[in-house]
């Protein structure tokens, strides 16, 4: 990868927060770029020096452009040693050019990165010595020219740092006050919302501090260039610098400028946040649209900000957290507040920005999507709740006690919730099993998802009176949505069918979709649509384990449904996650799942096809790790092949094994109650029973699947 300069063309990367590379990624596709690759923390991608300076000139949420010099295998020193003398450092490097080496990544040899800094010192000085140029020295605070190493999997990526000052520092904020929003957070949350698509028209920050939000969120509607206020003396100074024109870089991406029609208003009780705000506005050039006042989250109202029922509402904030306030019941008094203010907005949106994940709950809004990411140290979630459709609090128009015979469902429900609470605080759930027919004259399961009730209703035996069945159905729609605070018209109900060998689940009513959250994950489920709702609740356990084991792994989901597994594999740092089904729309599905968690469906594979036959077509061992969680029964229409899992599980896992590197696994799971596993499977396989493990509290009363961990015997 030694990229001649003249030649002007080679791979360039772009550094970037942790789980903001799909952010990223879209920038440079953005820019008619291919992206090359995608490691955590480094997207790379094709073009020439100029495209690499535009990426640094527009990038919103990568923090740094690195022109990559070298790429090689770096397991031990000496080789390392040997790729730095590949590099030819003179035609780079000006002569007494002032270093510094900064070092990202890990590689088992290297304990401190500064003995790899002095590698590349020695590298360059020696190729200086033997041009008899002067030496060069090593500079830690005014570099002239920054050198940027990556090691990850036992190789490494050299190039040059194009810019000497972070591309946080867009250079109109000289004073941020206290704990100031880094301005490429502030777009990653911009992105994550996707504000430009929703063409707000006006954009309110109760709590703007230094003004950060509302300028990013300015400059982004207004496709303002980032780093345009930076100076060419703050990029690195190096021969590459030769070819480019800063200043002709800045005037063409003005030609690309269009102003936002929105208007963007900030408060803060503070008033010398305010004034700080006011100047960084006026050196971002953007006075004219933006406007800034002192005042307090309980003024914030529709009338105070002179929104109409016209306007589209975006509240974006980052609320004080921790020692910025002192006591956790400020805080809580803090986000109720602005819950309670956000609410008389009825067209919009609220986007927060905090570190406060469990405060959220006091906002009494409804979520609509979150994202955890990270950055220097602190663990930061970005939420979007909807304004106007708040869950509504129920309450009794009357003081008419439930009936006595519906008491025991009732209390049951109470003790249950109380069992589950610490499954809930561990998890960061809001969607469970709160019952599941616990009580023989109540044979129902109920489920929460978020602030909705899913109430299925088995029917009863030809043996129960039909109008005694008819009347306790009653009293379960009555009153177990009032016990559990929930409003009547957030309960769905269905009446659902013992399945048989012959049934397939049909299509019943229009969608009502809502988005529920999962160990930092979150899923679409349709709670209308169909007899299922998108999300098998038992499966948790099972998907907490690929968070926390795949990283690094070739993952291959089969019959993946919405790809709630897949989007775990994938969170869990998977090398790849490969996902098949039959169904387009349980396809389309798994895309929408893997976008709301911040995964770029394009860097994932998705197949259409029929499982049965799809394993049998030109297989390959390429997969680590393989899902295998069939139905217990399919009888497609689109094909005359039908599926028994108990006759047909063999088969099955046999199939499996020929995709399987050597040392991979197979997680084999069914729902069939009177599963048997093939014992003649022992004689060729490892097989641990994982079923206890795998049920969580508000599935151990009956366990709803089994789960074998499968390997092949060596």
């Amino acid at each position: 990868m030694n990229h001649e300069i003249e030649n002007n063309t080679g791979v360039f990367a772009i550094g970037t927060l942790l789980a903001t590379d799909d952010l990223v990624a879209d920038e440079v596709e953005s820019l008619g770029l291919e992206v090359k690759g995608r490691q955590l923390g480094w997207v790379t991608a094709e073009g020439t020096l100029h495209d690499a300076y535009r990426m640094l000139l527009t990038t919103q949420v990568g923090d740094r452009v690195v022109w990559l010099l070298a790429r090689g295998e770096a397991v031990a020193a000496d080789q390392f040693r040997e790729l730095l003398r590949t590099i030819d450092w003179n035609a780079h490097l000006y002569a007494g050019a002032s270093v510094r080496v900064d070092v990202t990544g890990k590689v088992s040899w290297l304990k401190d990165t500064r003995f790899a800094g002095q590698l590349v010192m020695d590298a360059i000085r020696d190729q200086a010595m033997v041009a008899k140029r002067p030496r060069p020295e090593y500079e830690t605070d005014e570099p002239a020219v920054r050198i940027a190493l990556r090691f990850g999997r036992g190789q490494v990526d050299i190039g040059i740092n194009l810019n000497r000052a972070p591309l946080n520092q867009r250079g109109y904020r000289t004073e941020g006050g206290e704990a100031p929003l880094r301005e490429t957070l502030a777009q990653v949350m911009l992105a994550r919302l996707k504000i430009e698509q929703n063409q707000p028209s006006v954009i309110i920050d109760p709590c703007c501090g230094s003004g950060t939000i509302l300028i990013e969120a300015c400059m982004r509607l207004n496709q303002i260039a980032p780093q345009r206020q930076r100076p060419s003396s703050q990029l690195s100074r190096w021969t590459g610098l030769e070819s480019i024109s800063w200043t002709d870089l800045i005037a063409e991406e003005r030609t690309r400028e269009a102003q936002s029609p929105a208007r963007f208003i900030g408060f803060d009780i503070n008033p010398d946040a305010v004034d700080r705000a006011r100047s960084n506005i006026e050196r971002a050039g953007l006075s004219e649209q933006i406007t800034v006042e002192v005042g307090e989250i309980a003024e914030l109202s529709p009338i105070s900000t002179g929104v109409t029922e016209a306007d589209v509402v975006w509240i974006l904030a980052n609320p004080p957290y921790g020692t910025r306030l002192g006591r956790n019941e400020d805080l809580v008094s803090l986000y109720r507040l602005l819950g309670d203010r956000c609410k008389a907005f009825t067209n919009g949106h609220l986007g927060l920005v905090t570190s406060e994940k469990e405060l959220m709950q006091s906002l009494g809004l409804r979520s609509d999507k979150k994202w955890e990411m990270q950055a220097g140290g602190l663990r930061l979630n970005i939420a979007k709740f909807a304004l106007g459709l708040a869950p509504e609090h129920f309450e009794i128009q009357d003081d008419k006690d439930p009936p006595e015979e519906i008491w025991p469902l009732l209390n049951r429900l109470s003790k249950n919730l109380k069992n589950r609470s610490k499954l809930l605080k561990n998890n960061e759930i809001d969607c469970y099993r709160i019952y599941d027919s616990d009580l023989p004259e109540y044979n129902v399961v109920i489920d929460q998802f978020a602030d909705y009730l899913h109430i299925q209703e088995y029917r009863p035996p030809k043996t129960v009176d039909p109008k005694r069945a008819n009347h306790r159905r009653q009293l379960i729609r009555q009153w177990v949505p009032k016990h559990l605070g929930i409003p009547l018209k957030h309960a769905v109900y269905k009446e659902r069918f013992r399945q048989s060998g012959s049934s397939q689940y049909e299509k019943r009513a229009e969608p009502l979709c809502i988005d529920v959250h999962e160990n930092g994950m979150q899923f679409e489920v349709n709670l209308t649509t169909y007899t299922d709702v998108g999300l098998f609740l038992d499966h948790r356990p099972l998907r907490r384990i690929l968070l926390e084991s795949c990283r690094g792994q070739r993952v291959l989901n089969l019959f993946c449904y919405t790809g709630a597994l897949s989007v775990a594999a994938a969170k869990g740092l998977a090398r790849s996650v490969t996902s098949v089904d039959m169904s387009k729309t349980y396809l389309t599905w798994a895309h929408r799942n893997f976008e709301k968690n911040g995964l770029n469906p394009k860097h994932y594979q998705f197949i259409r096809a029929n499982v049965l036959e799809w394993l049998t077509v030109e297989p390959r061992a390429e997969f680590d790790l393989i899902l295998l969680d069939p139905p217990t029964f399919s009888n497609t229409k689109s094909t005359e092949q039908t599926l028994d899992i108990q006759r047909d599980h063999r088969e099955l896992i046999d199939a499996c094994r020929a995709w399987l590197t050597p040392g991979g696994v197979i997680y084999f799971s069914n729902n069939f109650k009177g599963f048997s596993l093939d014992e003649s499977l022992r004689d060729s396989y490892v097989v641990e029973d994982m079923t206890r493990q795998s049920i969580d509290a508000d599935f151990d009363r009956k366990p709803p699947h089994v789960l074998f961990k499968i390997s092949v015997k060596p």
